[in-house]
């Protein structure tokens, strides 16, 4: 299944808008574009350098780049869906496939950024991936790993088969399901130092403060919802997920494309019952500055 399917996730415009609205959901719960420590002045720099490793449309790296603009910003990926004209000059995009390891130098990178990439790696070439970048990062480098749960939490029965079945047929393809809650330990074992972690719950169309009010206040309706928006954003960017999916995941679970639209269009009410929500693990850490 590995070699029949590849990429899972659908390679079409859709699913660039769709990692394009990831990206503002996910600036705003983790509040900014990094969480690693000290970047910030890092980035003032002129001779600082960063790669973002699957950049996918390229919006955290314009973004980071418009922000900081005496600093270079490379984004790689195995398809071109990123910008190829309008970008800041600091900011360049190379078509390339990290299986064959990276293009550049020993020691020439300051700061590496990685988001949602575990739907494509396996588990050997996450481990290969950490070997090369301990050797294009600068000693005092950052490098910094944003993946999620790939099963949500909270779920009712009839998602949780879908779960279940998501998770087998990542073990099938040699993937590790499970890999965003063991960032920590996967840096740690591949000679990364100062490690710093974090997870963000993102609730899926349901409010947790007004869910409760709900139950004891009669005119809780009348409040104004303080994360309904981002919840709803959640839902909706979860389902286009499903939806991007659907080709592979359709198989796994042996359903048709009709079936399978029909099940995943239940689901928004099965979170709202459930008060179903997705985990987001955030990872940090620096390389030596001297050899261990």
């Amino acid at each position: 299944m590995q070699d029949e399917w590849g990429y899972i996730l659908s390679q079409d415009h859709a699913e660039q808008d769709r990692l394009v609205a990831q990206h503002y959901l996910l600036r705003i719960i983790f509040g900014g574009d990094t969480c690693a420590p000290g970047i910030s002045s890092m980035l003032e720099k002129p001779s600082a350098v960063v790669l973002d490793v699957g950049c996918g449309p390229g919006a955290w790296t314009m973004e980071m780049a418009f922000m900081y603009p005496k600093a270079t910003f490379i984004g790689i990926d195995q398809d071109k869906f990123y910008p190829q004209d309008i970008k800041p000059k600091n900011c360049h995009f190379r078509q390339y496939n990290i299986e064959d390891g990276l293009p550049f130098p020993d020691n020439s990178i300051d700061y590496i950024y990685q988001r949602d990439m575990n739907w494509g790696l396996s588990t050997d070439l996450w481990k290969a991936s950490m070997r090369e970048y301990m050797r294009v990062l600068k000693p005092g480098g950052w490098i910094e790993l944003v993946e999620p749960d790939l099963e949500t939490q909270s779920s009712l029965p009839n998602e949780c088969s879908m779960n279940d079945k998501i998770l087998e047929g990542m073990i099938l393809r040699q993937q590790n399901p499970y890999m965003a809650r063991h960032l920590s330990t996967l840096l740690a074992s591949n000679g990364f130092r100062r490690i710093q972690s974090q997870f963000q719950s993102l609730p899926l169309g349901w409010d947790p403060v007004d869910e409760s009010e709900e139950q004891t206040n009669e005119k809780a309706t009348e409040k104004p919802k303080k994360c309904s928006e981002l919840a709803r954003l959640a839902a909706s960017q979860h389902l286009f997920l499903l939806q991007s999916l659907r080709p592979w995941l359709s198989l796994v679970m042996n359903l048709s494309t009709e079936k399978f639209n029909s099940h995943i269009m239940g689901l928004p009410e099965s979170w709202r019952l459930g008060q179903t929500y997705i985990n987001w693990h955030c990872a940090t850490a620096q390389k030596p500055f001297q050899s261990v």
